[in-house]
């Protein structure tokens, strides 16, 4: 298996680079109008930048891209070929545009540390982003070794997130690291998400068997992570698969994200179609109300908030198409 096959490559990807006059890469970082690239001959620094590009797609991590051929030995991004899936969130500087995180991972997993206690608002959001990449969406709990009874964590956890798949990990003591890796089967491609300190680079350095990630101590009193990753960056597993580290976000905006907030308020979302008024109601104890009084009223809350921010993102986007 070629390096570039253990990150995915297969027959479709190949098809698609074959009506290109370039050869097939894949974005494994973007770093300042240069990626880094692995190819079918090894990894090569490509411009992100060129006048050659065919199209206004800027790469991310995780693409697959053709890289142009070029007789002065300077290849360039020729196409970003058609994304499968696209992890996007509200853009934190500039908050009416959006941010793309990661390309084609076939899982988006949200990291929660156990040393703290999980933040159901802080998941739920971190959820809707996941589901609306169009990714299996799984839950890992890392530092398991610091809770005296993780099978909790767990169950809330599965409450939390309805159709995700929920792993419990200690990676230091290598627990929980074969679940993990069984996201990664047929060379599939793992993105995670999480705030800082949560324990993705620990994790991604037990499944490859070495320190290619730096890590820190979190913060000690709120086991508040400090930023240690600065780039997402496409790492290779050991027999096949990769993970995508990214740095940690504080604060995820979901983005036009109304299939992600279905998804992820799924049983919400059921009973919305129930509901007599579903076309205008929100939920707060009309007559005939299908949802109120049948789901947990604290995720009803955080959901309708979430429902709110989305519709006034639509309602600012039409405002400046106008």
């Amino acid at each position: 298996m070629t390096p570039l096959e253990a990150l995915g490559a297969n027959q479709r990807w190949r098809e698609l680079a074959q009506h290109q006059a370039g050869a097939l890469g894949r974005v494994v970082q973007v770093d300042r109008g240069e990626c880094e690239v692995m190819t079918d001959d090894g990894q090569i620094r490509v411009t992100s930048d060129s006048q050659r590009a065919q199209d206004d797609v800027a790469p991310v991590t995780g693409d697959w891209i053709t890289v142009a051929p070029d007789p002065d030995d300077s290849p360039a991004v020729e196409q970003v070929l058609e994304r499968r899936t696209l992890v996007v969130r509200r853009d934190p500087a500039e908050h009416a545009r959006a941010q793309t995180l990661v390309a084609n991972a076939d899982v988006v997993g949200v990291v929660c540390g156990l040393d703290r206690r999980i933040n159901p608002a802080q998941l739920e959001r971190f959820c809707v982003v996941a589901w609306q990449s169009g990714a299996a969406v799984a839950v890992i709990l890392a530092k398991a070794d610091l809770r005296r009874h993780p099978e909790r964590d767990a169950d809330k956890a599965a409450a939390l997130a309805p159709g995700a798949t929920v792993v419990v990990t200690a990676a230091l003591r290598g627990e929980g690291l074969d679940e993990v890796a069984a996201l990664l089967e047929e060379n599939r491609t793992l993105a995670l998400l999480g705030p800082s300190g949560v324990g993705k680079s620990t994790l991604i350095n037990a499944l490859v068997g070495t320190e290619v990630q730096a890590t820190q101590e979190v913060r000690g009193g709120d086991a508040k992570g400090r930023h240690t990753t600065i780039a997402r960056r496409l790492v290779p597993v050991p027999h096949g698969g990769s993970i995508v580290d990214t740095p940690g976000i504080r604060a995820v905006g979901p983005w036009d994200a109304w299939d992600g907030l279905a998804a992820a308020y799924a049983e919400i979302d059921a009973l919305d179609h129930e509901c007599r008024f579903a076309e205008n109601c929100w939920h707060q104890g009309e007559p005939d109300c299908a949802v109120a009084g049948n789901v947990d009223p604290g995720r009803l809350r955080r959901y309708l908030e979430l429902a709110e921010e989305l519709a006034d993102q639509d309602l600012d986007r039409a405002r400046r198409r106008s």
